[in-house]
């Protein structure tokens, strides 16, 4: 090739030396613009658009949902962040117009139309007779549900007419944490039922609050007119409902139970 060079003109070996020259740079020019491209369209996946900041848009990591953080955890995201115990908690003083007779109405959106849910009662004080409580009240109580009015009432167990200005403390706990206790033969003897429920079995630390019901879902309804507790049994790691005076509990005997932790969990 290159005595080929040699035997030609110096006219002609300076145009070809040009061409040459011209050739090698077109070539280069060539590869490096196709390089250009290449890596500038390997990056320009995570570019910025015109006037924003570099953040990978596209690709950067979502931690805004419900389950951020806990996604195969096995941990539940809460539903509810401002989850309770209660439900409902309040006061219900008997009136002339919320009491007929041996019962009193309770009025509460929450509960209203609702029968199946879980009311519990306690006796209060009134605010005119401090020492007034379940002891000085005389009469033991119970819940129902009246289906006509669709409310829940108080009632007394040996209907008796329900003093005007008796006072009631009404809990209604979140549907996990109460259950309805049925009697019946398979499991209660004498004055004792035993309760089985996940909520309680096994669980001797706990803390149980107990109202009767009379007619649970409206259905038929029977009177328990004694007082009743609660207490662990740790031979079957049951809860038993009681009738503290001794009485039998008589079968079909219902009652509203609501579960709290007791005070070795609270402090935990």
């Amino acid at each position: 090739m290159i005595e080929r060079l040699r035997a030609l003109s110096r006219p002609l070996r300076y145009v070809t030396y040009v061409a040459g020259v011209l050739l090698a740079f077109i070539i280069a020019a060539g590869v490096g613009a196709t390089a250009a491209m290449v890596v500038g369209g390997q990056f320009g996946q995570f570019g910025t658009d015109s006037g924003q900041n570099g953040t990978f848009e596209g690709n950067k990591l979502e931690t805004t949902g419900p389950d951020s953080g806990l996604e195969g955890t096995g941990i539940e995201p809460s539903k509810n962040p401002n989850n309770t115990a209660d439900k409902a908690s309040f006061v219900h003083q008997a009136d002339q117009e919320n009491s007929r007779g041996d019962y009193t109405y309770i009025s509460e959106p929450s509960i209203n139309g609702d029968a199946n849910a879980i009311v519990i009662v306690f006796v209060s004080p009134t605010s005119d007779r401090e020492s007034t409580g379940a002891a000085s009240y005389g009469h033991n109580i119970g819940v129902w549900y009246e289906p006509v009015a669709r409310k829940w009432a108080i009632f007394n167990q040996d209907m008796a007419p329900v003093p005007t200005g008796s006072a009631f403390e009404v809990v209604v706990p979140q549907a996990s944490a109460g259950f309805v206790h049925d009697a019946g033969l398979s499991n209660t003897a004498g004055n004792y039922t035993y309760t089985d429920d996940r909520l309680t079995n096994g669980k001797p630390d706990i803390e149980l609050s107990v109202t009767q019901n009379w007619n649970p879902g409206g259905r038929k309804g029977v009177y328990n007119n004694h007082p009743v507790d609660t207490l662990y049994d740790p031979k079957v790691k049951k809860w038993a409902i009681f009738n503290l005076d001794g009485a039998p509990i008589p079968e079909g005997a219902s009652f509203n139970v609501a579960v709290s932790p007791g005070a070795s969990d609270a402090v935990r």
